[in-house]
């Protein structure tokens, strides 16, 4: 049996920790369109090791490419 362990967390403190998967909520262009979001989106997708999923509404930030 494995163990399986859920942490929700805001992205400014997942700086310098990794997961198995990471999902993004809300990705879209309203919440991620400045240089400080454009940081914060580059900190959350990089703490996946293995799965990362992006959720969003509308249009996906331009920082997704």
């Amino acid at each position: 049996m494995m163990n399986c362990c859920v942490m929700v967390i805001p992205v400014y403190m997942a700086k310098g920790l990794e997961f198995d998967a990471v999902l993004v909520y809300n990705a879209s262009n309203e919440n991620y369109l400045n240089e400080r979001d454009k940081k914060l989106l580059y900190i959350a997708c990089t703490r996946a090791l293995h799965r990362l999923v992006l959720y969003y509404t509308g249009n996906i930030s331009p920082f997704i490419s």
